[in-house]
């Protein structure tokens, strides 16, 4: 909410009253939210529901002047339709730190779009962030062993 910005957003497993709770305006489709929306940070996990959910069908419908961010995973965006997008305009910008393939393909037209910056997934290496998955990793340990941790959350391989 920094600046007095108004924050749209779609989540269709969130109740809208906790979103108006925490000063968002919920929209009831990513295509309306799309449609005013100025700037577009993407915050989900890839699913086959998620998977090319941003393609050229929907930069066409986005505003021109429209800066899209995505830090939560590859391969919701459509790279090479956002690629084509920026090149013609449907979208004045992007940010990204996912990518579809990782590490980036050498091929990959978006090393070379003039209207993107690009990071190499790398929030997680920060020395606050390895800390605290330091700390959260033994609490974790310690919990297991003292019959504390939730069982349900353990992940079977």
């Amino acid at each position: 909410m920094a600046f007095g910005t108004k924050v749209y957003v779609y989540d269709p497993y969130i109740d809208e009253q906790i979103i108006k709770e925490h000063g968002g305006i919920k929209v009831s489709s990513i295509e309306e939210g799309l449609k005013i929306a100025d700037y577009v940070s993407l915050h989900m996990p890839l699913t086959n529901e998620t998977k090319d959910l941003l393609n050229y069908d929907v930069f066409k419908k986005m505003k021109k002047n429209s800066i899209l961010v995505n830090t939560a995973r590859g391969g919701i965006i459509n790279e090479y339709d956002l690629d084509k997008a920026l090149n013609e305009g449907l979208i004045f910008g992007a940010g990204l730190d996912v990518f579809s393939n990782e590490p980036v393909e050498n091929n990959n037209p978006l090393l070379k779009n003039k209207n993107i910056i690009l990071s190499p997934h790398s929030a997680t290496f920060t020395d606050e962030c390895t800390s605290r998955m330091s700390i959260e990793t033994t609490k974790n340990i310690i919990d297991f062993f003292e019959n504390t941790l939730d069982k349900s959350m353990i992940v079977k391989l």
